[in-house]
């Protein structure tokens, strides 16, 4: 499922870069057009967010790109759902999840984490993120 999901997203990046790079004089809004077409199964996230309800949190608008995935603290035995926002290149994420009955929300610039809402979450935000990106299913965020 996830390499079909790999192809139908690369098939669209591979169009818009078609339409872009081609000289056909395409606007921006024609490649936008061609990049929207492309069809995101997210059944896998309509899944998360009916196992986990309420903790699961909507992406940040200041970000470009989201994913959820659940994800696994062995050391607290702890399993959630985290919606990782991300700048389109990918100079910044944001991590969203409910640990243990907290709101966690931290930040991270690839480097460090520059944000820690509760100040539990600094050695696990570039594990999510990391987590996120293997994972590889990323929506825009509206």
């Amino acid at each position: 499922m996830k390499k079909r999901l790999l192809s139908v997203l690369m098939a669209g990046v591979m169009s818009a870069a078609l339409l872009t790079g081609c000289g056909s004089g395409s606007t921006s809004q024609e490649t936008e057009t061609a990049v929207e077409a492309v069809s995101v199964d997210t059944s896998v996230f309509d899944a998360l967010k009916e196992k986990y309800g309420s903790d699961v949190f909507e992406a940040d608008s200041n970000y470009d790109e989201y994913t959820i995935i659940e994800y696994t603290i062995e050391s607290a035995g702890a399993t959630f759902a985290a919606t990782v926002s991300r700048k389109s290149d990918k100079s910044e994420y944001q991590v969203h999840c409910m640990f243990y009955g907290d709101e966690q929300v931290s930040v991270w610039n690839g480097k460090e984490v520059t944000e820690d809402k509760t100040g539990f979450m600094g050695t696990d935000t570039p594990l999510i993120v990391e987590a996120a990106e293997a994972e590889g299913t990323w929506i825009p965020v509206n």
